[in-house]
């Protein structure tokens, strides 16, 4: 007896309907996400004090290590009172031993020795307070990492806290994305995701770790804020590229 051709036509619907809701939850258990890249660290070299720029030491695209001297301020008088001030201490020193000397044949008082020693003190604060001026009109690097812009030329004066540079260290990227409310219970911080940089390296994928889930919701997008880290020793993508990473929500 053949099947009636209704019977048939369900049966070949009801096939479909299997397969199309198949396709949308494997479709469904794994989907990528749009973000930015950015260097981990982006750090405003600024000058602590106002001063002329005596010399630059870099330029933009340089590598530099945490604590290379980037730039010298302008610090002559600076270092004069420190050369004085070890003048004053040699002599404080002789006038101290010359005291104490004294004392050891009863000739000074302990209270003169006492003396001696507080005006050597004094003179050994003054110099470090000294050489600290000196130093801070040493402009060097907080991180190792490169330079990306160069703001002042030798002979230009600077303001306190004013930019001089910027560098970034692109070894490690932070990525971040924005993410719906519904993907929350597949995010667990130091996961490892899939990522890609589908413009700058197309068809290569990396490993990130998810080290940042914000805690709040905006409550007009229903979105919040996720940040991976990606080792990018090996991989040297540019900080600044589109990146996508694969949100596995089968977890």
């Amino acid at each position: 007896m053949r099947p009636h051709p209704k019977s048939k036509f369900l049966r070949r619907l009801s096939l479909a309907c299997l397969l199309l809701v198949s396709a949308f939850s494997l479709r469904a258990e794994s989907r990528w996400i749009e973000g930015i890249s950015q260097p981990l660290e982006r750090i405003t070299v600024s000058s602590p004090v106002e001063e002329i720029v005596e010399k630059v030491h870099v330029s933009e695209g340089d590598v530099v290590e945490a604590g290379q001297v980037l730039a010298e301020l302008l610090s002559s008088q600076e270092r004069l009172e420190v050369d004085r001030l070890d003048v004053l201490i040699e002599k404080a020193e002789a006038d101290y031993k010359a005291t104490a000397d004294l004392v050891a044949e009863r000739i000074e008082s302990q209270d003169k020795l006492a003396e001696a020693m507080t005006a050597l003190k004094s003179l050994r604060i003054e110099r470090e307070i000294a050489e600290s001026q000196v130093q801070e009109r040493i402009i060097r690097s907080p991180v190792s990492g490169i330079v990306v812009f160069r703001l002042k030329d030798p002979g230009e004066a600077i303001g306190r806290v004013e930019p001089l540079f910027e560098v970034i260290n692109s070894d490690q990227l932070k990525l971040q994305f924005f993410m719906s409310a519904a993907d929350l219970p597949a995010l667990r911080v130091g996961d490892e995701a899939t990522v890609q940089f589908p413009i700058v390296k197309p068809g290569e994928s990396y490993f990130a770790t998810l080290q940042f889930i914000d805690p709040q919701i905006d409550s007009r997008s229903g979105l919040f804020r996720v940040r991976y880290v990606l080792d990018n020793v090996e991989s040297a993508v540019k900080p600044g590229a589109r990146v996508q990473v694969k949100l596995d929500l089968e977890d």
